[in-house]
């Protein structure tokens, strides 16, 4: 994380204790401007996020076009990489290849997308873009391709819709926490329905992604 992004937090932990025995207006002030400063730096982290997803797109781009994946060894088998997906499972281990799967499946749908304009799209945006409901003319168009850095999600998703004669769906998000031992079987069932629906989207890796998070909280 870079200092901008959390310049706005205090350099030390505040005394709370002396806090609580101040006078009742100076509490109220020392207490709004730790929450002013904790609003400020976690807007600052979000948006700290949207670049980590649209610089690694544009890495994963180079390495993508360039196969510059094959230039590093397996372990498992100590010859190069036969694949760039098993390249991105070593690289980041565990749970955390599937922000990379996203960012590097998201890339490779927008090949059309310059990467100049990639590097400064916001994530939410890119997804949308690289939905299979999208056509490849839409995300060859510059004039999409405009509107995906200018618009909020809400706003590009109505671009495609209503402007470019795409179907596209809002998104949901929801959220469960189960038992490990029930948690296993939701995500077997989830793995059975995505068999069946062929799911190979980003969003199908997330949702089984979700589960897995569920289970070290």
């Amino acid at each position: 994380m870079t200092i901008g992004a959390i310049s706005h937090l205090p350099t030390h932990e505040p005394d709370w204790i002396s806090i609580g025995l101040l006078a009742d207006q100076p509490a109220a002030d020392a207490l709004k401007a730790i929450l002013n400063a904790l609003d400020t730096a976690e807007e600052q982290v979000e948006g700290f996020r949207e670049r980590i997803f649209s610089r690694r797109m544009c890495a994963l781009r180079i390495y993508r076009t360039r196969n510059l994946w094959k230039l590093d060894i397996d372990p498992q088998s100590d010859r190069p990489f036969t694949s760039m997906d098993s390249w991105i499972e070593a690289l980041y281990p565990g749970g955390t290849s599937r922000y990379a799967k996203e960012s590097a499946a998201t890339e490779k749908a927008l090949d059309a997308v310059p990467i100049t304009i990639l590097a400064e799209t916001p994530r939410c945006n890119a997804r949308l873009l690289a939905s299979p409901s999208v056509s490849e003319t839409c995300r060859r168009d510059p004039v999409v391709q405009k509107a995906m850095l200018e618009n909020s999600e809400k706003g590009f998703r109505q671009v495609l819709n209503v402007t470019h004669g795409q179907a596209l769906e809002e998104f949901e998000t929801l959220k469960f926490r189960f038992p490990k031992s029930t948690a296993e079987m939701v995500k077997k069932r989830l793995d059975e329905i995505g068999e069946t629906w062929n799911l190979t989207t980003p969003e199908s890796e997330l949702l089984k992604g979700l589960f897995e998070e569920q289970e070290t909280m």
